[in-house]
């Protein structure tokens, strides 16, 4: 009996991962077609022209000549 107890065991396990194979894959085509409508969206928009500013780089520019 503890044969089929581990083979029920086994089993069940086994059902539970196969779901989860079918609902992760189901989650990858999802994003796979998410992925592919943002690059069509990306393609269709005219490149933006670069800015001068740079809001990350809020120091004041120095130049080689500077004294240290």
């Amino acid at each position: 009996m503890a044969q089929t107890a581990k083979q029920e065991r086994d089993e069940a396990e086994l059902a539970r991962l196969q779901a989860r194979v079918c609902e992760l894959e189901a989650t990858n085509e999802t994003l796979g077609k998410a992925i592919g409508l943002l690059h069509a969206m990306n393609a269709e928009e005219p490149d933006a022209a670069p800015t001068s500013s740079d809001p990350d780089d809020s120091s004041p520019s120095t130049t080689n000549s500077s004294p240290s």
